[in-house]
């Protein structure tokens, strides 16, 4: 049991600096590292659920500087593409699953990489296929943000705006993740413990993540995001290959 409490406390310390300095990345980091301690039945109800917690505690200032006409475009192909993924998953084996949304993160953070750039405010259409493939990979593999953020960056957002963007739609996200999950039975008494017993390094990661952010150069917080997704492509892939 404690070794348990040390490597969850510390996976979602890890996790909390991360969104703390990007916006996003808390899922990402979370549920590979929590997955080490507790079963994969109490990983995904723990992590939307503390993800929503932060997400609320952080509305307030990130609400002055989100773009809310992305998060408005956005949202409606969210809802509409998580039970997408969720029928798709039931017919495609997991590797496959892996390496397409590997292969797209990736192909995603080259166009970055090399200069492609959306227009400031992105067409109604072009933000909903955007939070359509972010819903339909939340479905598959709840792993939804790389689109939202490559999206932020290709639209040219300053750190803070990106930044700020993403704690709102993230926050939203897990609301909507969060109520089919409290209706099926998932959020236990177990994980409102283990949510109560995380709270203090959530909260002190995400202090440490933004006490780190607005003292990073803009350059830093783009590189981040791009090593970030860059990682995360190379894992998936990696894993689907390696089977």
């Amino acid at each position: 049991m404690i070794s348990s409490l040390i490597m969850t406390l510390t996976g979602v310390l890890a996790a909390s600096i991360l969104r703390g300095f990007t916006g996003f990345g808390f899922g990402l980091a979370a549920v590979p590292l929590l997955l080490l301690a507790l079963p994969p039945a109490q990983v995904v109800p723990l992590v939307v659920t503390l993800q929503v917690v932060i997400g609320l505690a952080g509305l307030r200032a990130a609400s002055t500087q989100c773009d809310w006409r992305a998060v408005r475009l956005l949202f409606p192909g969210l809802i509409l593409g998580v039970p997408i993924g969720l029928l798709i998953l039931t017919t495609l084996p997991a590797n496959l699953v892996r390496l397409v949304i590997g292969g797209i993160i990736a192909a995603s953070v080259v166009l970055i990489k090399r200069g492609a750039r959306l227009p400031p405010h992105p067409s109604r259409l072009v933000s909903f296929g955007v939070g359509l493939v972010s819903g339909i990979i939340s479905g598959l593999a709840s792993m939804g943000g790389p689109p939202i953020i490559v999206y932020l960056l290709a639209a040219g957002h300053t750190p803070a705006r990106m930044r700020a963007t993403a704690i709102v739609y993230f926050m939203l996200s897990g609301c909507v993740s969060l109520i089919p999950m409290a209706a099926r039975g998932l959020i236990t008494q177990d994980i409102l413990i283990w949510t109560v017993a995380s709270l203090p390094v959530l909260f002190g990661g995400s202090r440490l993540g933004t006490w780190a952010f607005h003292r990073a150069k803009p350059r830093h917080h783009r590189l981040v995001a791009l090593v970030t997704l860059s990682g995360l492509a190379a894992l998936l892939i990696g894993r689907a290959l390696l089977g």
